[in-house]
């Protein structure tokens, strides 16, 4: 997935020189430091090198996993939604690749400054976004109607990006993105059917909704998470919850969910 014209990628850059005294944003569990590409296409641009915290290391290798097989799935989606969209509305998912640091791991990836958080997984979604926001709407409906309702990519955050040779092309640039399905198969931040539902008890159908044809929904939904703009992860311990025959709800502070703010502000 990594040569679609839907992803943003290292593109033949494989080394980053990284700056350890520059710490772009830090999360619950991880921290992201400023890097530049050494070689390659994307020689001297700016990278993102993002790391676990030493007493989270045990989680990198499955979130990692993870965290490609999310990039490939909504890439997939990204691909099929920039056939239908208007030329402004098309969008790139970012894909990085992970390099080894003075023995530690880091997920380096293109950076993307001053971004713009869209939506969760937990049923948030922005309202001062005007069309763009809406635009972002639409496509996890999108993805959830091209799905045959199996699964939703959901916490889109990123930019909006104007070609900088040509002032009248423009292109959503989007990282960390989630997938919730019905399968849980996604990683820990795939809230599964009760993710989808939330999703669906917020979200508004908009003028980019339907416009290839009419999208399926599900006719009933509730909200099952507190609505938070910071990206909900579930322990895999508790994955069984997730299904919609579980009638459970979660609360603020229920233990199984895992809150990570955004390690991407920058």
């Amino acid at each position: 997935m990594s040569s679609s014209s839907a992803a943003r990628t290292n593109l033949t850059s494989n080394s980053v020189r990284l700056h350890r005294d520059e710490v772009l944003g830090e999360g619950a569990f991880r921290t992201a430091y400023a890097g530049t590409y050494i070689g390659g296409n994307r020689n001297s641009q700016e990278a993102v090198c993002k790391c676990f915290k030493s007493q989270y290391r045990g989680l990198e290798s499955d979130f990692f996993e993870s965290d490609f097989k999310v990039a490939d799935r909504a890439i997939q989606y990204a691909e099929d939604w920039n056939g239908i969209c208007d030329s402004d509305e098309t969008i790139l998912i970012t894909r990085g690749d992970i390099h080894t640091i003075g023995g530690k791991k880091y997920l380096v990836e293109p950076m993307i400054r001053n971004f713009t958080k869209f939506t969760s997984n937990n049923g948030w979604i922005a309202d001062d976004e005007g069309w763009r926001g809406e635009a972002m709407e639409a496509f996890t409906h999108y993805t959830y109607h091209r799905s045959g309702g199996n699964l939703l990519v959901c916490d889109l955050q990123g930019r909006h990006k104007h070609d900088r040779f040509n002032k009248s092309k423009s292109r959503f640039e989007l990282t960390d993105v989630a997938v919730c399905s019905r399968r849980c198969s996604y990683g820990p931040t795939d809230l599964g059917e009760k993710g989808i539902d939330s999703f669906f008890n917020s979200h508004v159908c908009n003028q980019f909704c339907g416009i290839d044809g009419h999208w399926q929904r599900p006719k009933r939904t509730r909200q099952w998470f507190p609505k938070s703009s910071s990206t909900s992860m579930m322990r895999s311990s508790q994955a069984h919850l997730l299904n919609l025959n579980n009638r459970s709800t979660f609360q603020p502070g229920y233990g199984g969910i895992l809150e990570e703010d955004s390690d991407s502000d920058y």
